[in-house]
């Protein structure tokens, strides 16, 4: 065998090697990218598992404050603001007409 004969032929295996060895690169890549996805959707669904159940207590403890206080500004405060406006009109009406009584004397 020849010197040139046994550079073609590591040449040629060495190609053959570099191909087989791209590949397998490949194999191992995509079978890293489809495990890390994997892992990535089975975290995500274990940090979401407790935070369901409590984000819809959430919900639950904003709606009833939200109805506790309507019912507060309902039944509460709505009518402590209108006798407060009432006995202001009517100190103002009272006001008002003992200016007159003293402009008029």
């Amino acid at each position: 065998m020849s010197l040139e004969t046994l550079r073609d032929l590591v040449i040629v295996v060495y190609g053959l090697l570099g191909i087989v060895l791209f590949v397998v690169l490949i194999a191992v890549a995509v079978g890293i990218f489809f495990t890390v996805r994997r892992l990535t959707r089975l975290a995500q669904e274990l940090v979401a598992d407790p935070v369901r159940p409590t984000l819809e207590e959430v919900r639950q403890t904003m709606a009833n404050v939200r109805g506790t206080s309507e019912f507060v500004a309902d039944r509460t405060v709505h009518p402590v603001i209108r006798t407060v406006a009432a006995v202001r009109g009517v100190r103002r009406g009272l006001g008002v007409m003992a200016s007159v009584r003293k402009r008029g004397k």
